[in-house]
């Protein structure tokens, strides 16, 4: 514990500039080299590499006629020296100037299971094109921590149905949807869908709750239509297996309807007219001056416009 302690109070010692020169030493192998490219006297070069080998206790450099060749040691450490400020550099360089094409930012977005296979392909295949190195986590939404994850940077957008936040959560919307029916084309209700056949069918019903009336069925209420659901899974694409081996019936947005590619299915409009669902985008306003996060909003925002997804 104490060498711990005496070790951290040394590398406390270490500033930025210490790095610059010794990288600038390991490519030019020479002092005066070295003081022409940083634009500092040969003295302050020689000072610095001083202060380092002070604190790492290694020479690092040794002098050998008019070069200074590395240590062992410090070509063991050289790598990692060079990596480090190659990946400040590009952090420094994506927060004043985002360059998608060449960015290797991480970005996590939460929403609902249910929600991935209406968003995820059109993102994912334009950002393999537009933004390759981006990395892009989906994970599980949850709403009661929403402003906590947002603000400690956990997260940095959400998805979710529409629904009343205030600052300093911003949002927008994503997508605007009618409701969908998917069946086999096998299924007799394919003929024709009415309303009395559709609430004496056999429905699946997408949800990430063990229990309780999902967003259509609660729509469905509100018009005083009961439909029962004998079987619930987490995401539509199961559903869709499913559907696509049974007679079951999917009620589903119809922009998830019109991502699920199986010739087994097709698609019909609900035979009762509920309110349209919407999908909003939200973000924490404090990072609305973040180059790289304010870039894939706007792209999320014009991509779901562009594809027809908001309707």
């Amino acid at each position: 514990m104490v060498l711990w302690v005496l070790e951290h109070r040394q590398f406390e010692k270490l500033d930025l500039n210490l790095l610059k020169v010794f990288e600038a030493l390991w490519q030019h192998r020479n002092m005066t080299r070295v003081a022409e490219a940083l634009h500092i006297t040969p003295s302050a070069v020689s000072h610095a590499m001083r202060r380092f080998r002070d604190i790492l206790g290694d020479p690092l450099f040794v002098k050998e006629k008019q070069s200074m060749l590395p240590t062992a040691a410090c070509e063991r450490l050289a790598p990692a020296i060079l990596k480090a400020l190659n990946d400040i550099r590009k952090a420094l360089g994506e927060f004043v100037d985002f360059d998608p094409l060449h960015s290797h930012q991480r970005f996590v977005i939460a929403m609902q299971e249910s929600l991935e296979l209406g968003v995820l392909p059109a993102l994912l295949s334009t950002l393999e094109k537009q933004a390759p190195n981006i990395e892009i986590v989906s994970t599980r939404l949850h709403r009661d921590t929403i402003l906590a994850d947002l603000t400690n940077r956990n997260l940095h957008l959400v998805i979710d149905i529409g629904r009343a936040v205030a600052a300093p959560i911003s949002h927008s919307l994503l997508r605007r949807d009618t409701y969908k029916v998917l069946m086999n084309k096998q299924n007799p209700l394919a003929q024709s869908l009415d309303k009395k056949r559709y609430v004496a069918a056999r429905h699946i019903t997408v949800s990430n709750r063990a229990k309780g009336a999902s967003v259509e069925e609660i729509a469905l209420q509100q018009l005083g239509v009961s439909r029962p659901s004998l079987w619930r899974c987490q995401n539509y694409r199961a559903a869709a297996d499913v559907v696509a081996n049974t007679d079951a019936l999917l009620t589903l947005p119809g922009s998830v309807a019109d991502a699920v590619n199986d010739d087994n299915l097709i698609s019909t409009k609900l035979p009762y007219q509920l309110p349209e669902l919407e999908t909003h985008l939200y973000w924490h306003s404090q990072q609305e001056g973040e180059p790289g996060l304010m870039w894939l909003r706007d792209l999320m925002l014009h991509l779901f416009a562009e594809s027809g997804l908001t309707r």
